[in-house]
């Protein structure tokens, strides 16, 4: 199975007044991890789109998180990603934080590959061949979205 990992830089910004990641945060990565998961699978979301006039993306119907410990300003952690269900048109999609070898949340995302029917509504299509196919590829892509250090210039 293909498997997705990105390194995170928690910033300033990404925390509440208990200087802890907000927890939303990780909500909005496991977003970029299921974007780069399909990216990694050769797959962009805007490119599935564009070339399929009622394709509407991969809309969220279900997530569980459990939050295990908490990360903080200037931490690297990585978010691995991976499909770990297949139905005929949805898939669940674990996510798990790690900083080092400590565990920080645990989640489960259930996604529908949806469409339009004529009046415009929303509908459950299965997933095309190829795309499964690329998504069950076994290898593991790393990515990083963490902003590398550096000093100021004089």
């Amino acid at each position: 199975m293909l498997i997705c990992q990105l390194e995170i830089r928690v910033e300033w910004g990404h925390c509440d007044p208990a200087q802890i990641v907000y927890n939303p945060n990780f909500f909005d990565w496991m977003e970029r991890g299921l974007s780069a998961l399909f990216e990694a699978a050769g797959f962009s979301f805007t490119d599935l789109i564009g070339s399929n006039k009622d394709l509407r993306g991969t809309p969220l119907v279900r997530s569980q998180a459990e939050f295990l410990s908490p990360a903080r300003v200037g931490d690297v952690i990585v978010l691995t990603s991976k499909i770990v269900r297949w139905g005929r048109a949805s898939f669940d999609i674990a996510h798990e934080f790690h900083l080092g070898e400590t565990k920080l949340v645990s989640a489960t995302q259930t996604r529908v590959w949806a469409g339009a029917d004529a009046s415009g509504r929303l509908k459950a299509l299965p997933m095309p061949k190829n795309v499964r196919s690329a998504l069950e590829t076994d290898k593991t892509v790393r990515y990083s979205i963490a902003r590398e250090e550096t000093a100021p210039s004089a």
